[in-house]
């Protein structure tokens, strides 16, 4: 229970901090400091039944940034258990950092220390570093420094582009003119180059490197564990999860969590439990293994035991090879349209531009066989690296009785450990492409491989069961840089079960919140997709929407289905209610669309009688950096001058455009997703197999989401007015729409109204 002394201290500090910053308190704010503090003020451990998890949908202007750093903050260090902030954009991570954080840090009372906690790639590797900036030793690299490729395909090293570059850090770090971190480095530096600087779990030697007590990493992540409150974003504490948790953050039982901005959260968890592997450029990579090993063999002299293992793996590499190569035979044949279906005339997948997605996650076996099979060659492979790597970490700790110097371990650690890793993705791929729940038949003619067998974890397999929807299972056309190439890959179709094994029943206590998690005024859509167990609550907005925005639906003639009756409709509609000394945002789910409607805009600016300066007018997503246009945007409405932006999705979330920089939302259409992701797809699929409606379930839902987060860029504070008009006649004309419409804020509605009897209002109110 929450003692009287706590209940006093967070009273205390929510009064202190209004009072600082002249605030008056807020309704749902206080039921949001309410909220949390019951949640983890009665957690016992003792008593699993007891809720230690909080949703809570928390509005713009709710001010949750204070409810729940006033609540959590002193309840955490009661508990004697850190608190981890996670967002999912830099924008608010730096609100946080830079002004909520010390804010309340100096008015609360509160005492407390914090800090941010970042993944390995924002820090230079200072081994790396010394080593690409000293001309002497750039002969000795190992081979696959230059060759080596990520699992991107992208260069991880430009010896000819970059080594000035990087004597430029070198000379800054060694006057302590700069900190390590890429983010304080005053110029931009491209990934390429960046990239060959850093490390990860796999390459970093740890203590065992001699540079080790200078490491920047290190040193913050020694900061990480003696802070109070870590401010962190959800891939970072998700990539620490999933490596059981502990270590980049203090352990997940040792931690409560807030994830604001926590919608994005499930999403975030797919895409943390997705593999992919590419047949031609894997043919490639493999090379690499044989080249570097060579060069391994030759310059370091590793002992005899190693050598024979070396000696071996030119022949595991070589049956991989061809198995690969067959492999892709099989996948080209699936490539083309005749070949949709199986010799029994059933459908085995959707074929959409470039993707072919195979129905129920089930893959003809012919192709399960042949994924079996490099699934038992890749084991091979990956054992005799693993042997070389563990010889390697020994003599880095001294645990070898050789002749084998030091220096040459600390050299190739790094270079043979990514190479590993990249094996056992392979490994995890073709653990779940063989998997008895990827066969067509109901009997599987291969061996059941689940984690159990092979020693290994993977949890886009874990998760699958029957009461679940199958793993999401696809082959992808790809064309970048490195050439044509066929990609498989494979990802849970929910992230429900990952986060139950990995966060909910492993955490202390954790806060969910955001401006936008319920759907439709239910959190089913959320649950489903998150699996959060505890306790839910929408809490009330301090706007008085009724007064301060008129909601507009326009009696239009055309469908938003019907693309090109509905683009015509949308052109002539904006040169009716755009005004042109406003700030104005117009969002599509369309980039074809957008783009045909700015040309159309812009093209009527040399006609006979222009009605705008479109060009001066218009900004659009797309043409120049998100920021960048944000802040043009800015410039404009500052000099009493219109602007008008023209975005896509990555617009209707997450900017601020307070007073007036927005007094105008324009929506081209009701954001409903476009069907052709194979993850969405594959959980539709089982849903109606399931005799489940999925457009009522995800379609409908999502899409009163992304209009209720659109509809939010208008108002971002208490005195802010204007008006939102929806192009989109379906929110009233469909079954559907009435739902999507009662799940909008309490608006001033003028719905199938005429634009003019609308526009002379609003001349009149002018």
């Amino acid at each position: 229970m929450l003692n009287e002394q706590l209940k006093t201290t967070i009273q205390t500090a929510y009064s202190r901090i209004l009072e600082s910053k002249g605030l008056k308190p807020r309704y749902g704010q206080r039921l949001m400091i309410a909220d949390i503090a019951r949640t983890l003020g009665n957690i016992d451990k003792a008593d699993p039944e007891i809720p230690h998890i909080c949703t809570l949908e928390a509005g713009t202007g709710t001010g949750k940034t204070i409810a729940y750093l006033v609540s959590a903050l002193p309840i955490a260090k009661e508990h004697k258990k850190k608190l981890i902030i996670s967002t999912a954009t830099i924008a608010l991570q730096e609100q946080i950092l830079n002004k909520d954080l010390p804010d309340l840090q100096k008015h609360s009372g509160l005492n407390f220390s914090f800090t941010l906690a970042k993944g390995r790639k924002r820090y230079v590797c200072l081994y790396h570093l010394k080593r690409y900036v000293s001309q002497d030793q750039q002969a000795e690299l190992p081979l696959s420094l230059e060759s080596e490729q990520d699992l991107n395909n992208q260069p991880l090293y430009n010896n000819k582009d970059d080594i000035k570059l990087y004597k430029t850090l070198n000379l800054a770090w060694e006057k302590n003119q700069w900190d390590g971190e890429i983010d304080s480095w005053d110029d931009f530096i491209p990934h390429s180059s960046w990239s060959p600087l850093t490390s990860d779990q796999h390459q970093c030697s740890g203590k065992r490197c001699s540079y080790y007590n200078e490491c920047i990493y290190y040193k913050a992540r020694e900061r990480v564990f003696k802070v109070d409150c870590i401010v962190v974003n959800h891939d970072l504490v998700l990539s620490d999860l999933n490596m059981g948790g502990g270590f980049i953050l203090p352990a997940p039982d040792e931690s409560i969590y807030i994830f604001d901005e926590g919608h994005h959260l499930p999403n975030k968890a797919i895409n943390h439990f997705k593999f992919s592997f590419r047949t031609n450029s894997t043919i490639k990579w493999l090379e690499t293994i044989n080249t570097s090993l060579k060069s391994f063999s030759s310059s370091a002299k590793p002992p005899k035991a190693i050598l024979q293992i070396i000696h071996q793996t030119p022949e595991q590499i070589k049956e991989i090879s061809e198995q690969t190569k067959q492999l892709l035979a099989l996948l080209s044949q699936l490539q083309f349209p005749e070949n949709r279906f199986s010799s029994s005339g059933s459908s085995i997948a959707d074929k959409y531009e470039n993707i072919l997605r195979f129905k129920f996650g089930c893959v003809p076996d012919e192709l399960r066989e042949q994924c079996y099979f490099l699934l038992k060659s890749f084991e091979k492979l990956y054992n005799l690296l693993q042997h070389i790597t563990s010889f390697l970490k020994d003599i880095l700790d001294g645990g070898e009785v050789t002749d084998f110097k030091t220096e040459h371990a600390e050299q190739w650690l790094p270079v043979l450990s990514p190479m590993q890793n990249r094996v056992e993705t392979a490994l995890n791929l073709f653990q779940d492409f063989s998997s008895k729940e990827s066969s067509i038949n109901e009997k599987p003619p291969l061996p059941d491989l689940s984690p159990k067998n092979t020693g290994r974890r993977n949890l886009a397999t874990d998760t699958e069961s029957d009461n679940q929807p199958p793993n999401a299972r696809w082959l992808s056309k790809t064309d970048d840089n490195e050439g044509k190439d066929l990609e498989l890959s494979c990802s849970p179709t929910l992230a429900a079960n990952s986060l139950e094994q990995i966060l909910w029943s492993q955490c202390y206590g954790a806060i969910v919140t955001s401006a936008t998690i319920a759907a439709l005024g239910s959190f089913d859509r959320f649950i489903l997709n998150s699996g959060v167990p505890g306790i839910f609550n929408i809490l009330p907005s301090p706007f008085n929407y009724q007064e301060n925005v008129e909601f507009i639906v326009p009696a239009m003639h055309s469908d938003a289905t019907q693309y090109q009756a509905h683009t015509d409709e949308v052109i002539e509609l904006l040169e009716k209610i755009i005004d042109p000394d406003k700030g104005t945002l117009v969002l599509f789910s369309s980039k074809k669309q957008m783009n045909d409607v700015e040309y159309a805009l812009l093209l009527s600016d040399g006609g006979h009688q222009p009605v705008k300066n479109w060009k001066r007018l218009l900004l659009t997503q797309g043409q120049r950096n998100k920021q960048v246009i944000i802040n043009d945007h800015k410039k404009q409405i500052d000099k009493d001058k219109g602007s008008v932006i023209l975005g896509l999705a990555s617009f209707a979330e997450g900017i601020d455009l307070p007073g007036k920089y927005c007094e105008h939302v324009i929506i081209a259409k009701l954001p409903f997703s476009v069907p052709n992701d194979p993850v969405d797809a594959s959980l539709t699929e089982w849903l109606e197999s399931q005799g489940r409606n999925a457009f009522m379930e995800i379609s409908v839902p999502d899409a009163s989401i992304k209009l209720v987060q659109a509809c939010g860029r208008l108002i971002r504070k208490e005195t802010d007015q204007g008006k939102i008009t929806l192009l989109d006649k379906r929110i009233f004309t469909k079954f559907y729409g009435k739902k999507i419409l009662n799940a909008l804020p309490p608006y001033q509605r003028h719905i199938n109204v005429s634009i003019n009897d609308v526009s002379s209002q609003q001349d009149q109110t002018n």
